[in-house]
């Protein structure tokens, strides 16, 4: 059988409804011919327009599934973004409730209170701190005319952000000392004097009953006359 003749049955036998001896012919004449081999392969190739359509479709999900991870990227992008806002404002909020806002001290930060009154009529206040302070005392008015002595302490009781000096010491008791006559605060003589607010005021001293603390000792009068006012230390 020539190859003009196996060519015009090369379709029906691709397709499989030739007859049988005509199948027998062709596959016979396969074995020695490879124009004709090659033409049965070709039977196989998917036709350009439905490549191209392949092509197409191929494109347009990778295209899809671009699209999908670059908006995964994004909101991942902006969650990080968020997370990160968060963290650094809860972060600056941390540093700044710890390290710039203060509190009156109240009796439990304090681990003893010494007042006594020299001869001279100053009032020695020496009070040992639980924990770091502001290194800050001040005086607070009240609406009765009283004077109160105060010590701020961070609202958070941490001592995460010591100086240098107070990380030398390998404890965490401070002491905090006052002299201070109670007739000189101003011009206008206060009618009383307390350390601390509040409930745990203590009262030094009054304008009507005079002095509410006990007379130093000999030592403690020594002491304090040898001592020069300063801060917390």
């Amino acid at each position: 059988m020539n190859c003009r003749i196996v060519q015009d049955l090369l379709p029906l036998y691709h397709d499989g409804v030739c007859s049988q001896e005509s199948r027998t012919a062709v596959e016979e004449h396969l074995t020695g011919c490879e124009a004709c081999r090659r033409m049965l392969a070709d039977m196989d190739a998917p036709l350009p327009a439905a490549a191209e359509k392949q092509a197409e479709n191929d494109a347009a999900v990778v295209e899809k599934i671009a699209r999908e991870w670059r908006r995964l990227w994004r909101r991942a992008l902006l969650t990080g973004t968020v997370v990160v806002l968060v963290l650094c404002l809860g972060g600056f909020a941390f540093w700044y409730s710890v390290t710039q806002c203060a509190v009156p001290m109240d009796s439990g930060d304090y681990a003893y209170l010494n007042t006594c009154v020299l001869e001279s009529g100053e009032i020695c206040v020496d009070v040992g701190l639980n924990r770091a302070c502001r290194n800050c005392m001040y005086y607070e008015t009240d609406e009765s005319g009283g004077v109160h002595l105060c010590i701020l302490r961070p609202p958070l009781r941490l001592n995460i952000f010591l100086n240098a000096y107070e990380k030398m010491f390998p404890f965490d008791l401070a002491a905090a000392r006052w002299k201070f006559d109670p007739r000189d605060f101003s011009s206008v003589e206060p009618e009383n004097v307390y350390f601390g607010v509040g409930e745990d005021s203590i009262l030094l001293w009054s304008k009507e009953a005079g002095y509410a603390v006990p007379a130093a000792t000999e030592t403690e009068e020594a002491f304090w006359n040898d001592w020069s006012p300063g801060h917390v230390f």
